[in-house]
């Protein structure tokens, strides 16, 4: 197959790309002549550096003309956030960018689509922070704290990429990149909208580069990022198994079967008069995703399966775990979501 200088053509993996003549980039790693590379990804770019010949299995999904990511990648430096609409190609850029510098640092604060797992913010070092939602309007404050929380933690590199979400429209998702920009005060912003650019303030747009962003015929669909997170889910927990916490380790202090009470607020798990504090109805809370903690630091994350006599049943992965953080999410056995009510007395 002739691919040519120039085009970027789109495919679809898991597959292999052998080069028979000239040269090409995947996620920003150069394929040689007589070198081929195995794609794992659902999707991705055979960017030729020249006319070449390759031979595939993948599947060409389109042919667009050079978004011209890679030449763009090899000029940054320093602290790069990554702005801009779901599926406009953030998440792909940043890999470009890691892959093109040796000793770079994805933060990824894309809680919806995470690499590590939906709910978390997590970087390529390995620092993780729960979030406990998948999408930021939840809390954005929280979600800026958690995010300046791990780039704090990670060692100066010549290139660190802050990976975003693609919450950017209305006021609220206004101020939280906003927020972001004066929080993470990052020496580049790439923005991959240029609509967004009207409503920076004048002392942010000097930091801009815009970026092209994917077509949108090139978009993923709510149903497959839907079907993202599940396999996230179902691959994090296939080999988990059950620990037990105690009630104090998550829940608070039990007064009584479902009454509980931490920093002096109650927490009702059946609704019933006198009602004071908060109330989660019981049969949300099983299932409900949970960070995990162990000396102080997030490790990892679990679904609570059961609450009786002797704790709070968690299933997970982890074997080290000191406490849990309550999430928001809820997940039944196909890990589908649904949000939890936490109901103010």
């Amino acid at each position: 197959m002739l691919v040519r200088k120039g085009i970027d053509y789109i495919s679809g993996g898991p597959c292999r790309v052998a080069v028979i003549k000239g040269k090409v980039m995947i996620k920003g790693i150069e394929i040689n002549e007589k070198a081929y590379k195995e794609i794992n990804d659902e999707s991705f770019s055979i960017v030729p550096k020249e006319d070449s010949e390759i031979e595939t299995d993948c599947q060409i999904l389109a042919e667009i003309p050079h978004l011209g990511w890679e030449e763009l990648a090899s000029q940054l430096s320093g602290k790069i956030l990554l702005l801009g609409s779901t599926d406009s190609g953030k998440s792909y850029f940043s890999e470009v960018l890691h892959n093109l510098r040796k000793g770079s640092i994805i933060i990824d604060a894309d809680v919806g689509q995470s690499r590590y797992l939906p709910t978390f913010v997590h970087s390529s070092s390995s620092n993780l922070e729960f979030f406990g939602d998948i999408s930021p309007s939840a809390n954005y404050r929280l979600h800026i704290e958690l995010t300046a929380k791990i780039l704090n933690k990670e060692e100066k590199s010549t290139l660190t990429v802050i990976d975003t979400d693609g919450w950017i429209r209305g006021y609220k998702a206004f101020l939280h990149k906003l927020s972001m920009i004066y929080e993470l005060n990052p020496d580049i912003i790439v923005l991959f909208n240029n609509e967004i650019l009207d409503y920076m303030p004048s002392n942010i747009r000097s930091k801009v580069i815009l970026a092209k962003r994917i077509p949108p015929f090139l978009e993923r669909s709510r149903a497959r990022r839907i079907s993202y997170r599940i396999s996230k889910y179902n691959k994090y927990f296939e080999k988990a198994s059950v620990i037990t916490l105690e009630y104090e380790q998550v829940l608070g202090k039990k007064l009584a079967d479902n009454l509980f009470v931490g920093f002096e607020e109650p927490l009702q798990l059946f609704y019933e008069e006198p009602c004071s504090g908060y109330f989660i109805p019981k049969d949300e809370l099983l299932g409900c995703i949970v960070g995990l903690l162990n000396e102080g630091k997030i490790v990892g994350a679990g679904i609570i399966k059961e609450l009786n006599q002797d704790g709070i049943k968690i299933l997970t992965p982890e074997n080290k775990v000191q406490g849990a953080i309550l999430g928001n999410i809820n997940l039944n056995d196909d890990f589908k979501e649904r949000r939890i009510r936490l109901i103010k007395c």
